[in-house]
């Protein structure tokens, strides 16, 4: 698959209210045991690290969107 196919389906996955209530969903809990004093303190890395994994997935994006672009001038 080239650049711009990936780009492609990624926007579609990207776009779709449900991917969005999603992501926005598990911010919002993982952010939640942040608030909550009384957390323990594995329940807060769990959720960090939860959160660098949605930031992960949310630099991937970028990187395959990116990656399109540079398809599409090299293709000019």
């Amino acid at each position: 698959m080239n650049p711009k196919e990936r780009a492609q389906n990624l926007r579609r996955v990207v776009n779709d209210e449900a991917f969005k209530e999603l992501m926005a969903g598990v911010k919002e809990v993982q952010n939640a045991v942040f608030l909550d004093s009384s957390a323990t303190i594995e329940e807060i890395q769990k959720a960090h690290h939860v959160i660098q994994g949605v930031a992960w997935i949310e630099r991937y994006i970028v990187s395959v969107l990116d990656a399109e672009k540079v398809y599409d001038k090299k293709q000019m």
